[in-house]
């Protein structure tokens, strides 16, 4: 470290110090560095707010569905307590109807409490994003105090304060440059820009200029490639541009994925169903009762009336809606993660399957942020033209020998980098296929003499090196400067070069000249002796042209076929980066996000247009160059305002507020920064851009995964609804009559008990859902249009199909609990038999018709025609489900507990009325595949596509943007 005192006052500094009120040679004294930092706080950004699990927990008990259920339970304890007092708490009395009393309610409260802990685990998300960005921040900082250069925590640094940087340092805050020399920092996190910035304390100060092209300023949280300087503190924490941005992150709010819009929708409507089908059939019942004039001081009357319109509350909710899909999703991101895409919010998995818009950093994510070595020239071939690189190798070992950076390898074999990108590049190919393993062996066999260090004026960087009696010059920079101080032998040749560096340019390549010089010792000690600047323009003079270099940071091999599969699936990617815009275009154009119909513009062209013009065109807009953190932001929102799900990818801390903003935040894993991370959904392990479209696969099809098991709950729920609310003034009505009046007696008619419904709901459709989401589909979701975002989930006739076949389950089962009923009298059951007995034939018509659902919504086809070893593992979940459903039925003791008929296997004729009757909606449901299929056969597929089209939502919509269908 350069800390005498005699350096800090030799240093030119080229600002005035009365804008920062700070002695430029001795930095602030210490006196005046702790009132600044009580002034304006410390070098740090605020920490967000931990969330709290438990808080988490008791939020997911304001849900409807929630409430309803607990006011179920606390009834039911409420009845088992009334009846434990008047039974004198006789445990044994009427075989142990107490005990059971207290159970249903416990087995309801079970089932609140295990979904309530489910919402909560997927509501806890890491809001991280503003401390991943205080991680950031250096640890140390070199600071000119009281006339010292001494070494600081850099949240201690303040206002006025004179920083010392060198390469390899972080810049702990933003600040104007002081004095710098051959300084470049790598500011691609915080800009975008893949190359280094070249900073010059000389710039002239002008504060309306792009980020990246200030080049008077440093930032924080950048990294020194090269150089050193001197720069002063001009803000600290979030003042800091890094401290904008986490301003940004913090005030944007977390979009609600479709289906949190479409199950938060669906279970307020299925909650208020229940509360409104509670209290209908309160009263209905009631009504009845008064009609009958029997008296109201009857407890067992309103004990029944109140648990059976408990029970029809509960056949209303699909309890097992939300645990359901999210154990689906939980194994659609166990896949996910197999392929490198780790999701963070379940939820944000369908939200994948529906985007359609894929907003994409170029740099590490297009890219691989990688300075690349593409083509060379010698003169007479090109490396492209399939030449080998070993015949390139003096171009390569020249341009090494120029180089400052360094790379070596780790104790486990992977390279470690310091320096310059592009000179990086150079170090790579010396690595690969020279003798020289590393440039530090080339260099001790060709010793360096001198170092002319690359300025902005002079465009090229120059050593002299020798090797035995051997002394000579290498220069390396601008082509176009390189190429003027060269001897051609003939004016062909030079023009050639110049040919071939006009192309690469077009080509958005970054060109380098590689010249050389033979040199004399004497003349290299007579400069020596006399001035250094005249050896230099003695050796940057006259050269020997020896090649030129094309290097460029490369695409992924695997992101032009993902694009391709992108815009195939109808998705249209979007390149934002901070390169310039000719280079942000020619890789757009080379990976296929960009066309001749398209349009790029720059953040400055962005900035004069409105927010209205910009959602009116932003379809039309695929390359973003020179953008600005707010600029993401207003692209993502424009999207968002056009109804699409947008998808935004990203690795730099400039990308989090996007990422956060956006419908799917996707980060890089690898070259991604914290920041990023913790503001995305989902981090992409391998950094690929391939990887994207394989989430949108598993998206899509886990989606429609979701849709059949919402589609098989609610068919269930309206069959349970059928039952217990039609059933409930069939019977009465049925039941009215004298002859069942002799037989029913006194007894209040119930259809069914909570806890079986309770059982069918969660238990009985519990394997078979989770098997719907373990099943694979041989359908294709990769060659159609996304879904809009407010597309009803009863889209393509699955509301239709829900209800008839709702409509169908719940007739079969009002069948077979009269037909049951029918059969007790017939066979002289005493009241309380007959009615269990006919609950418990509808219970098992009921539960197994949920299970042959599931049979039903894996495969369009019939399953006469399926394959049942490829769908094995539906039918083995249906076993299983058919399995927990008949122990209840037939098991001793846990009958009791639910309620059923415990002789049932004992009578034949009922055993044939619960188990056959299911069978009927086999051939009923192929028949109607059967004509689905042949009136489909010659449509044409509108949602196949070639090309992005703009999804349009629902007219409704229009309307009313707050309004979102189901």
């Amino acid at each position: 470290m350069k800390n005498s005192k005699e350096q800090i006052n030799n240093i030119p500094y080229v600002l005035d110090e009365t804008l920062i009120n700070t002695n430029l040679k001795t930095g602030l004294s210490s006196q005046e560095a702790t009132l600044r930092l009580n002034k304006f706080g410390k070098n740090e950004l605020h920490k967000a707010k931990k969330i709290n699990p438990f808080l988490i927990y008791l939020e997911q008990f304001k849900d409807i569905l929630v409430i309803i259920l607990l006011f179920a339970a606390i009834i039911s304890y409420a009845l088992a307590i009334v009846s434990g007092t008047q039974n004198n708490w006789n445990w044994s009395i009427n075989g142990n109807r107490l005990l059971i009393e207290f159970i249903e309610p416990t087995i309801i409260l079970f089932v609140v409490l295990t979904n309530s802990l489910v919402g909560a685990i997927q509501e806890i998300k890491s809001i991280q994003a503003v401390e991943a960005l205080s991680k950031l921040s250096p640890l140390q900082a070199k600071v000119v105090r009281d006339g010292n250069l001494i070494t600081l925590a850099s949240s201690d640094i303040t206002v006025g304060d004179i920083v010392l940087i060198e390469s390899g340092d972080v810049v702990p805050s933003d600040g104007y440059l002081l004095f710098s020399s051959n300084l470049t920092v790598i500011e691609s996190a915080l800009t975008g820009e893949s190359e280094p910035a070249t900073k010059d304390y000389q710039a002239k100060r002008n504060l309306t200029l792009a980020m990246a092209d200030r080049q008077f300023m440093v930032y924080s949280s950048t990294v020194v490639a090269t150089g050193t300087a001197y720069f002063v503190v001009t803000s600290v924490g979030e003042n800091n541009e890094i401290g904008k941005i986490s301003k940004l992150v913090n005030q944007q709010k977390e979009s609600m994925t479709p289906l949190q819009i479409k199950i938060n929708k669906l279970g307020k409507i299925f909650g208020y169903s229940g509360l409104a089908l509670f209290l209908a059939s309160l009263v209905t019942q009631i009504v009845f009762h008064a009609v009958s004039r029997n008296s109201f001081a009857d407890t067992m009357f309103w004990g029944n009336a109140i648990v059976g319109a408990i029970s029809l509350a509960v056949a209303a909710i699909p309890e097992g809606l939300i645990a359901f899909t999210s154990i689906i999703l939980a194994i659609g991101v166990q896949r996910m993660a197999r392929k490198n895409a780790i999701v963070k919010n379940l939820m944000a998995v369908e939200s994948l399957g529906n985007c359609a818009v894929i907003c994409s950093d170029k740099t590490g994510t297009l890219t691989q942020n990688k300075m690349t070595i593409v083509d060379a020239f010698d003169g007479s071939q090109l490396l492209s033209n399939n030449s080998e690189i070993k015949n390139f190798l003096s171009i390569i070992e020249l341009g090494s020998l120029c180089c400052d950076a360094n790379l070596t390898r780790n104790e486990k074999d992977e390279y470690v980098v310091v320096g310059d990108p592009t000179e990086i590049a150079f170090l790579y190919e010396l690595e690969k296929f020279s003798n020289f393993k590393y440039k530090n062996n080339l260099e001790i066999e060709y010793k360096r003499l001198h170092l002319f260090p690359f300025d902005s004026d002079r465009k090229m960087k120059s050593v002299i090196n020798q090797n035995d009696n051997n002394y000579w010059a290498t220069v390396m920079g601008a082509p176009e400067i390189i190429i003027e101080k060269c001897n051609f032998g003939s004016p062909s040749i030079k023009e050639k070069y110049l040919q071939i560096n006009n192309q690469w340019a077009n080509n958005a390549y970054r060109v380098l000249a590689i010249a050389r010089k033979s040199l004399k010792k004497e003349t290299i000690e007579k400069f020596n002796e006399s001035s250094i600047s005249k050896l230099q323009e003695h050796v940057e003079n006259d050269l020997e042209i020896v090649g030129l270099v094309a290097m460029i940071d490369p695409p992924r091999e695997s992101a032009k076929d993902a694009i391709t599969l992108c815009k195939q699936a109808g998705i249209k990617p979007v390149m934002i980066t901070g390169d310039n815009l000719n280079t942000a275009k020619a890789i757009a154009k080379n990976l296929g996000i960009y066309s001749d119909q398209d349009r790029a513009i720059t953040g400055t062209e962005l900035s004069s247009i409105s927010d209205e013009e910009l959602v009116q065109n932003i379809e039309k807009y695929s390359v973003y160059a020179r953008v600005k953190p707010e600029d993401k932001l207003r692209i993502v929102n424009a999207w968002q305002q056009r109804k699409q799900v947008v998808a935004m990818t990203g690795d730099g801390v400039n990308d989090a507020p996007a990422l956060k903003a956006s419908d799917i935040g996707c980060a890089m894993g690898i070259t991604g920064t914290e920041a990023s991370k913790q503001a995305a959904n989902v981090i992409l392990a391998d950094d690929n851009f391939a990887t994207i479209v394989s989430a949108v696969a598993n998206g899509r099809s886990i989606y429609q995964k979701i849709k059949n098991v919402i589609q098989s709950l609610l068919i269930t729920s309206i069959a349970e609804i059928i039952l217990l609310f039609i059933g409930l003034f069939l019977f009465k009505a049925i039941f009215s009559s004298a002859e069942w009046k002799v037989a029913l007696g006194k007894s209040d008619l119930y259809i069914m008990s909570a806890t079986q419904l309770l059982w069918i709901n969660l238990f009985t459709h519990g394997f078979p859902a989770i098997a719907l989401g373990l099943q694979d589909s041989k359908e294709d979701y990769m060659n159609r249009r996304p879904i809009s975002k407010y597309e009803s989930i009863f889209a393509n006739q699955m509301g239709f199909n829900t209800l008839w076949k709702g409509i169908l389950i719940g007739i079969l089962s009002l069948i077979a609990y009269y037909l049951a009923a029918l059969y007790g009298k017939n066979n002289g059951f005493n009241a309380e038999d007959i009615l269990k007995a006919a609950s418990t034939c509808s219970f098992l018509v009921l539960g197994i018709s949920a299970t042959f659902n599931s049979i039903n919504l894996m495969t369009k086809k019939s399953i006469f025609i399926s394959n049942p070893i490829y769908y094995w593992k539906v039918y083995a979940s249906v076993i299983f489900s058919l399995a927990f459903l008949l122990i209840v039925v037939f098991v001793k003791n846990i009958n009791l507990v639910f309620g059923c008929y415990t002789e049932i296997h004992s009578k034949p004729e009922l055993l044939a009325l619960g188990l056959a009757l299911p069978l009927v909606i086999i051939p009923i449901y192929s028949i109607h595949k059967l004509i689905i299929y042949l009136i489909e056969k010659n449509k044409i597929k509108e949602n196949r596509i070639t090309e992005f089209k703009m999804i349009l939502p629902p007219k409704q919509v229009k309307r009313n943007q707050k309004n979102v269908d189901l």
